[in-house]
């Protein structure tokens, strides 16, 4: 096990830029501590998902200078993009919760005028949908129907709502929680 010590001892001299990365995942060790008796974690689990778009992927993301874990999903040239996982729900779980922030990268240059759709689906009903242009991060908790059965298919969707130029839609560190 690493003492404090040795890990300060290896923090020194490392560039800002990765001393934020360390204060992120220090932060996300915090969370997770505080977190309830069950978690799903999407972006641990992508290689499990299936996925259509332009650009999906699992990568930093930077958002209004902010650096998050995030979900890639740029939209195609028409209709959406979609990342669904089968999610083993264990039995009696209750009080279920997912939580995510949407963001566009910095970097797009997405006209003030256009808007980028972002869905969540639940076994094919719509639980939750947003639009947004602006590049910040917006945060999200979202209730979840009592899930009847034990795998739920749950998925992220992003839509370019006719025009996906610039649509470099993210999803930052979603994740069910639950008792």
């Amino acid at each position: 096990m690493a003492t404090i010590d040795e890990i300060t001892a290896l923090l020194r001299g490392l560039p800002a830029e990765n001393l934020e990365r360390v204060r992120a995942f220090v932060e996300s060790l915090h969370r997770d501590a505080r977190a309830a008796a069950w978690s799903f974690d999407f972006l641990q689990r992508f290689s499990e998902a299936t996925h259509s778009g332009m650009e999906i992927q699992v990568a930093d993301a930077t958002c209004a200078s902010v650096t998050r874990p995030a979900l890639w999903e740029h939209p195609p040239m028409s209709g959406s993009a979609n990342v669904g996982y089968l999610v083993p729900i264990p039995a009696g779980l209750c009080q279920v919760t997912l939580k995510f922030a949407i963001g566009i990268r910095d970097g797009a240059e997405l006209p003030s005028d256009r808007f980028i759709a972002f869905r969540v689906l639940v076994n094919g009903w719509k639980l939750w949908s947003a639009v947004k242009n602006s590049r910040a991060w917006e945060e999200h908790e979202v209730k979840m129907p009592q899930l009847g059965s034990d795998i739920a298919r749950i998925e992220f969707i992003t839509d370019g709502l006719g025009d996906n130029r610039w649509n470099w839609a993210v999803w930052a560190e979603p994740r069910l929680e639950g008792e």
